[in-house]
Parts: structure tokens; C-alpha cells; sequence
């Protein structure tokens, strides 16, 4: 049986085809014998220095973004909002997955085994997490084609008050979607050892994370549910964004460059056009690196075989570093970026003056409300 591909889902397997017909006692033997570790999926010479590097370098980024992008200058406007949620969600995955494998590669604590509900509470958030910073990455691609193409529902939608709402019912679907892990994930079992006399006894139990805890859940989380994830996690977050994308950029180098730029930046149309071709092609290599962290990931997921996770220790091992950059580098992308991120950044750090000049402010003109 294959491991779950999210990357910060150390989730052991059991393979129980073997024991179908064995008694009571082999079957648990067996299934406590033959978890998989994680050590048989990823190689621990990576993982471990990359966890500490990744998940420092990660939580200074979205810390930095998130003091940002709520300053009082730039939270009045829907994509920052967004991307003040996206620092804290993409803090939330770091966490809860690099955190986890530090407390187990180096201190040998596996949180996810400890009980229960702690088994099914990490999955389900791992798993929402996860999602959500997808689906906020292509809120803000569908809030700047909006913000530049429909006037009447750039002023509706495009709010910081709006921004909070769809937030909101964002968090509420995905864990909706979700919700199955808290009812089926993990089981309890009794461990069998031998006492003196040589008489077996179930005395011990173990906590086994996985959704290998029926047949009927375990059919439905390889197909309906990885396919379900597949296209949540990356293929439809994707496709909007490339629309998006491509929306945003005829809008700014054929129509857009004939109206809103005289009226929003008077006297400055080439310095206009310069920064919108700009926003359009950050917003091209923001969607191309999404893809390009993620496709290995969900090739594995569709390609690997079944109970032969040995076989791609180095590949997972790869893909584990890929995806979890994708969280913890994105405020160099959507932050570092930005003129306006850079600037309050420099004021926040003392390297700048402490107010924004209304001159400079007036630069960024319509692209303010537009996200960068």
C-alpha cells in the first residue's frame, strides 16, 4: 500500500492482504509487525536538515509577511488581506509537518501516535491546510482578474470585508471535504506479548494512523478521495490561476493600457504599462513554480506502486522538499516581489521613512487594489 503523498503525512500503512484468512491473534500480529516506517518512504539524511532549514527560514518569512500585510496601508485591500491568510495557513503547514518529522527524526516523538484523536486531529489538518493554501493562491489570481476587468464587481467583491467572508466559507467547505478523516481515520489496537508461562496477552496499546481501518474506507481514500485531493490540492487551484493569468495579462497589454492606466496614472502611462507587464509576468512565474513544486508530487501519487514505497525513498525524499518550499518560500515570491511590500517592510525595519508618501502611493495607482 502506498503512503499518502501529503507531504507533511508520515501516515505507516499496514498490509493486511496477506492475513485475510488468519485468526485473530496473526491478524494483529501482523499488522503490528509489518507498519511502515517512515524511514522505508523518505531518507532521514535529507529530511532532517532540510526540516530545520525549511522551517526556519519559513516561519520568518510568513511572520514577516503576515506583520506586513496587515499594516493599516495595505490590509484596507482584498489581496493583501489574502495573503495575510495565505502566511498564516502556509505557517500552520510548515508547522505541522516539518514540526512533526523534527520531533521525530531528532527526539523520537511522533505526535500522531500519542492517541487518537491526536492521529485523526493532524491528519485533518494537514490535509485543510494544505488545500486551503492552494484555494487562497487562486483567490487572489481570480480578485486581480476581477479587480481589472469588471469595475462593478472589483468594488463588490474586491474589500477587505469580502476578503474575511470567502475566507471564512473557504475554511468551512475544505473542512467539510475533510471531515471524513476525524470519523475514520486511525484505529486502537491491542499489541500481543508473551507472559511468563508463554501464554499470549493483549496488555498494550497501539495507536496505528492510517485509513487502512476498513475495507470500505480504505477503497474509498486510494480512489474517489486521492482523486478528490489531486484536484483540490493542485490541478483546479492550476487551471484557474492560468485563466486568470491570462485574463489579467491581455486586459493589461491590449485593453487595459487604453484606459485605466491614463485615467489611474496621469502623465505616467509608460511607467504604468511597465509595472503591469511586470505584476502579469510575476503572476505567470508564480503559477509555473506552483506547478513545478507540485507535479512531482502528484506523479507519485498516481504512479507509485503499491507496497513498494522502498523503491522511492530518494524521489519522495525529493518531492518532500519541493512541496514544502512551495510553503515556505511564498512570501519571497509574493511578497519580495511586490514595490509596496518592499517598502513597508523597509519602514517596518527602520530603513525608510515612517509614513508613505502620497506621491509614491499615487504611483501604484490602480495596481494597489489589484494585489502587487
Amino acid at each position: 500500500m502506498t503512503i499518502t503523498t501529503r507531504p507533511s503525512l508520515y501516515q505507516p500503512r499496514t498490509h493486511s492482504s496477506s492475513s485475510r484468512n488468519a485468526t485473530t491473534l496473526s491478524l494483529t500480529t501482523l499488522i503490528i509487525q509489518t507498519i511502515i516506517e517512515p524511514s522505508d518512504i523518505y531518507d532521514p539524511s535529507i529530511t532532517k536538515p532540510f526540516a530545520v532549514v525549511c522551517l526556519f527560514v519559513g516561519s520568518v518569512g510568513n511572520s514577516l509577511s503576515f506583520i506586513v500585510f496587515t499594516q493599516k496601508q495595505l490590509r484596507r485591500y482584498s489581496t493583501f488581506r489574502y495573503l495575510a491568510y495565505l502566511a498564516i495557513i502556509d505557517l500552520i503547514v510548515l508547522y505541522l509537518g516539518l514540526g512533526n518529522i523534527i520531533l521525530r527524526d531528532y527526539f523520537l516523538f511522533d505526535i500522531r501516535v500519542q492517541s487518537l484523536f491526536l492521529c485523526k486531529f493532524h491528519t485533518f489538518l494537514t490535509y485543510v491546510s494544505t488545500q486551503l493554501s492552494s484555494w487562497i493562491l487562486t483567490i487572489v489570481s481570480i480578485d486581480r482578474a476581477i479587480a481589472c476587468t469588471v469595475i462593478r464587481l472589483n468594488r463588490r467583491i474586491c474589500r477587505a470585508r469580502s476578503a474575511d467572508r470567502i475566507f471564512l466559507a473557504m475554511c468551512i467547505v475544505v473542512s467539510l471535504i475533510n471531515s471524513h478523516i476525524l470519523l475514520f481515520m486511525g484505529s486502537q489496537r491491542s499489541q500481543p506479548s508473551l507472559s511468563m508461562n508463554n501464554q499470549t496477552t493483549f496488555n498494550e496499546h497501539v495507536i496505528v494512523c492510517t485509513h487502512n481501518t476498513s475495507s470500505t474506507y480504505f477503497k474509498f481514500f486510494e480512489k474517489p478521495y486521492n482523486i478528490i485531493d489531486l484536484l483540490s490540492y493542485v490541478l483546479i487551484p492550476f487551471i484557474i490561476m492560468t485563466v486568470c493569468a491570462s485574463i489579467i495579462a491581455y486586459r493589461l497589454f491590449f485593453s487595459f493600457g487604453h484606459t485605466t492606466i491614463h485615467i489611474a496614472i496621469k502623465g505616467k502611462t509608460r511607467k504604468g504599462t511597465r509595472r503591469a507587464k511586470q505584476i502579469s509576468y510575476m503572476l505567470l512565474i508564480l503559477n509555473l513554480v506552483f506547478v513545478i513544486l507540485l507535479t512531482p508530487v502528484v506523479l507519485g501519487q498516481i504512479f507509485q506502486e503499491l507496497n513498494q514505497e522502498h523503491r522511492y525513498r530518494l524521489y519522495n525524499s525529493i518531492t518532500l522538499l519541493m512541496s514544502y518550499s512551495n510553503h515556505a518560500l511564498n512570501f519571497v515570491l509574493y511578497g519580495i516581489a511586490s514595490p509596496q511590500f518592499r517598502l513597508t517592510l523597509r519602514q517596518l525595519l527602520g530603513f525608510g521613512t515612517n509614513d508613505l508618501s502620497p506621491r509614491r502611493l499615487h504611483t501604484f495607482g490602480y495596481y494597489t487594489s489589484t494585489g502587487l
